[in-house]
This record gives structure tokens, sequence and C-alpha cells, in this order.
């Protein structure tokens, strides 16, 4: 045997060894809290859903104006907040949500023990992200009650994590809370206004990411939805980990863990297909009633993934 021979005899097998031992991609995901809302994010990097699909996942807190800017810069692969993708699809941005986990929102407007109803908030000072989900929702939920929003002193404010803090220090009289702040608040005495999940469907949770991103690292896009379809079918079917996760990760008592995976876990779409009426809400809140779906969605990935799991 001649010394090239043998040398690609001890080299062969190299090639399927390194597929193996492959690393796994370093992707980088906006959320734009450690809220709740954001469980199936959190819960597939700290679970290892997205290392089991060969992803390396950096999760980073970014207000949600910067996400669109950061997704098209290439600073970030992916954003989690699908209202935010929505509306800078709708601006003209090229960027798609490709799947939805939460069919609507969580966020309930908690207001001040002295508060009853939406009606006595005319005059209040409410505390939102403006332009975000939890500010629609606030205007949503006034409106049904019979207030003006115009009647309402709004303040821009971050997330539930902030705005808790707030409202619990007495500077604003009320805010749409997410999971687990509004379940607390409640403990607390505060009372509870209304809630999104009750009143309408919206997108809200899901993935977004850039055109590019799609047409050329579609697999990479394919890695992200079968790691959040895991991580969803584990919140809902393994309610005692989930549990003990919300207790462990998020500083919550047994009981407020357990309320708060039965909220979530109802709101969940086992498919992640993006739901036609969820967008169409975020469509309706920008203005933009007859806009095409496929302006802000791009469902074909999600469908792909299907298809292959079938």
């Amino acid at each position: 045997m001649t010394k090239l021979a043998a040398l690609l005899l001890f080299v062969a097998p190299l090639p399927l060894g390194f597929a193996a031992e492959r690393p796994p991609e370093k992707v980088r995901i906006a959320v734009s809290s450690k809220s709740l809302g954001f469980l199936d994010t959190w819960a597939a990097k700290e679970r290892g859903f997205f290392r089991k699909h060969g992803l390396d996942a950096e999760i980073i807190a970014m207000r949600p104006p910067l996400t669109i800017g950061a997704l098209q810069a290439g600073e970030i692969d992916y954003a989690i907040g699908a209202s935010t993708t929505s509306r800078g699809a709708i601006s003209g941005a090229p960027v798609r949500i490709v799947s939805l986990a939460l069919r609507s929102s969580f966020h309930t407007l908690v207001a001040r023990p002295a508060i009853k109803t939406i009606t006595d908030m005319k005059g209040k000072t409410i505390a939102v992200t403006i332009g975000a989900a939890d500010d629609f929702v606030a205007r949503h939920l006034l409106r049904r009650g019979g207030v003006d929003p115009r009647d309402v002193h709004f303040v821009n404010m971050g997330g539930s994590d902030t705005r808790f803090p707030a409202l619990y220090n007495g500077t604003i009289d009320a805010s749409p809370l997410s999971l687990p702040f509004f379940v607390v608040a409640k403990r607390q005495g505060y009372n509870l206004l209304g809630t999104a999940s009750d009143v309408l469907d919206m997108a809200t949770v899901g993935i977004g990411t850039s055109l590019k991103k799609i047409a050329q690292e579609r697999e990479q896009v394919k890695k992200m939805i079968r790691a959040q379809l895991d991580t969803l079918r584990w919140i809902k079917t393994q309610k005692a980990e989930v549990v003990t996760f919300l207790q462990k990760f998020y500083g919550l008592d047994e009981a407020m863990a357990v309320e708060s995976h039965a909220i979530y876990a109802k709101l969940i779409i086992d498919d992640a297909r993006p739901l036609a009426e969820a967008v169409k809400t975020v469509l309706d809140q920008q203005g933009k009633p007859d806009l095409p779906l496929d302006r802000v969605v791009d469902a074909s990935v999600v469908e792909e993934v299907l298809r292959e799991r079938r």
C-alpha cells in the first residue's frame, strides 16, 4: 500500500465524523424582556431545545423600536415579538413572521385598588410601551369599556418588569401587564380590568426574521421552528416539569406557577402556523386592514417543517 493510499484510508471516515460533531450554529434572538410571555424562547434555551436542533442561542433583551433595524442590519437573527415584526413589515422593512406560538396576548389591564372599572380610567395615567402590543391592548380594552383613549394620559415605559414597579410605587394608575406580573398584582389587591385573550386573537409571540435569512439560510430558520414546536409541546404536555421550571427560572411559588402555566397553555398554537385572524388584528391596529397577509407573513417555512414531521 502506498503512503497516499494509506493516508486516504485513514482520513476517509473523517467527513462522517465531522458532520456528527458539527458545532451548533450561533444565533442571536431578541425579546423585549424576561417576561413569561416569552416562555417558549427562554425554555428552548434553558431546556436544550435549541441545542437539540443544532443552534447555540443567545437571547438578548431589546426594546421593540430597535428590533427591526437590528434585524435588517444583521445584528440579530430573529425577533420573537410578532407584533413588532408585523409593524416593521407593514412599514416596508424586509422582514416577515414565520411562525406564531400563541393565538393572543397575555396583556391584562391592571389598575390601582381604588380603580374598579374601565370607566374609572378617565383622566388617569396608563404606562405602556408606545406602539407595542401592550399599547394596542390597553386602547382596545378602553374602547370596549366605553372610554375614549384620548381621555386617558399615556406614558411611554419599558416592559412589564418595569411598569409593575411603577404601578406598585404609585407613579402610574394602571398598566397592561403580562405574565406573571398580573397574577402577582391580583394577589396584592390590584384590580384586573380586562385581558386581551378574552376579547381578541392577536399576533404577539412568534418568530420573525429577515427576508434575506429566509432566502439564504432557510435550514436555520427551520431549525428555529423545530425547536419552537418541541418547546410548545413540552409546555403543553409536561405540566409538572414546566411548573418546576417556572418556579426556578421566574421565582414563582407553586400556586402562581400552576396558574401561569394554565393561562399560557390554553393560548398555544400547536402547529405554530401564523393564524390569519391574529395577524389581521395587527393590520387593523396599524390602519392597514386591506394589506395582503403575505406582506407580513411567510408561512412557507413552517409548512415545510410540518410536512417533514408527518
